[in-house]
């Protein structure tokens, strides 16, 4: 066989799971939903800062859409494994469309409040807590075993893509057009999701009996990651990955602002560099195949995220911030995307939603950890706040990832 026709053969090989119909629709719905994401935390940071001049009440946003996030994805993870997954995406998605949309129509008429934001706020953390666990745990549903973490590490790879696209192109709506037409496009975005969400057919996506109450599963779902070395290890490094490491994007914007001293177009071209650097770290992930050595690169990724988070937080000049941010980002996402992996491998297909909940639930710690960086912010600084948190993720991660011999001996 030629060289050339070898090469040939593993980019197809890198594009397997794209054989199946239903999860290129899915991958093509991730697509709206990537760029929209990609845009909406930015946008709402700029508006709150422009209402309020306050990297407090920006934190305070944060807050309050992570607290009913963090309630609700566990109940995510319930309602994952007991209902049809693809619909649940598709009303979720559809109602996130028309509550952004709402907000866009009161900011173009000038009548947006901080108190609408909070209102906002709320209930995007409420669906969107709802809808992540579904998201995650429908991609088997969709491929085959052999294929799951080229399905995972392509959709994380769409995912990125959005998340280099969507800020740099809000930040230059913001700049040049205004706050209300930036809202206005991120709305049509996830409506473009929902459409490619309903194309699916034939999707079995659910594994756990509806006659088996909530709770009690809740509680099993809680048992067997306390139980389980594997899960308890994931799910605590998703606990001090999202709430002193992750935080650090929803409080980029204030950093931006206050240290770096640039407008809404260069804050999301920071954000744009992290996703950047998430793309390059998806698409080695997706020319890998299947490596039995997971565990180790999942801990060198968190680690290699931390030491870059921690230097970015002492730097005062943009390029140099810019391209930290960039090989953070490779760290970020393949440690997002080799733990869900991991987690998708190792558990029983009637509790894949809720470890799904629970690998969530330790991400979106972010949201409620962007309020106390930001408090610390205020009152001491961006390097104590950000470098600070850096080093206790850090701290975390030595115990759970490498001092303990889960991870070391993991061979899947």
């Amino acid at each position: 066989m030629s060289a050339q026709s070898t090469a040939t053969g593993r980019r197809f090989q890198s594009l397997s799971a794209l054989r199946n119909r239903n999860f290129r629709l899915y991958w093509l719905a991730g697509f709206g939903q990537a760029m929209a994401l990609g845009m909406q935390f930015l946008i709402i940071g700029w508006l709150v800062l422009q209402l309020t001049g306050s990297a407090s009440q920006l934190g305070l946003v944060i807050f309050l859409y992570g607290i009913p996030n963090l309630l609700l994805l566990t109940f995510g993870g319930i309602f994952a494994d007991r209902l049809d997954r693809r619909k649940m995406l598709i009303y979720s998605q559809f109602v996130v469309t028309v509550l952004v949309l709402g907000m866009a129509l009161l900011t173009m008429a000038q009548l947006i409040s901080i108190w609408h934001i909070y209102a906002v706020a709320v209930v995007l953390g409420v669906i969107q807590g709802i809808n992540m666990p579904s998201r995650l745990a429908i991609i088997p549903d969709l491929v085959g075993q052999e294929d799951i973490l080229n399905a995972t590490s392509l959709n994380m790879a769409v995912f990125n893509t959005g998340r280099i696209i969507g800020p740099s192109i809000a930040g230059g709506i913001i700049d040049y057009v205004g706050l209300g037409h930036a809202l206005l496009i991120n709305s049509f975005l996830y409506g473009f999701g929902v459409v490619f969400l309903i194309l699916m057919s034939g999707v079995v996506s659910r594994s756990a009996p509806r006659s088996e109450n909530i709770f009690m599963g809740m509680w099993q779902g809680f048992k067997y990651s306390a139980a389980t070395p594997v899960a308890f290890t994931l799910v605590g490094l998703s606990f001090a990955f999202g709430f002193f490491g992750g935080a650090y994007i929803q409080v980029l914007p204030a950093f931006a602002k206050e240290v770096l001293r640039v407008n809404a177009s260069g804050a999301g071209s920071l954000i744009s560099a992290s996703g950047l650097g998430s793309l390059v770290g998806n698409m080695w992930l997706v020319s890998l195949r299947d490596t039995r050595r997971k565990g180790v690169i999942l801990i060198g990724a968190i680690i290699l995220f931390g030491c870059m988070l921690f230097l970015f937080s002492l730097s005062p000049i943009y390029i140099l911030s810019f391209i930290l941010l960039f090989i953070g980002g490779i760290g970020f996402m393949s440690f997002i995307a080799i733990g869900t992996t991991i987690l998708q491998l190792t558990t029983p297909a009637e509790m894949r939603g809720r470890m799904m909940s629970q690998w969530l639930i330790g991400a979106a710690t972010q949201y409620i950890g962007a309020f106390p960086i930001s408090l610390v912010a205020d009152y001491y600084g961006w390097q104590i706040a950000m470098g600070g948190s850096a080093l206790i993720m850090l701290a975390v991660v030595c115990w759970l990832g490498i001092y303990r011999p889960t991870f070391r001996e993991l061979r899947i």
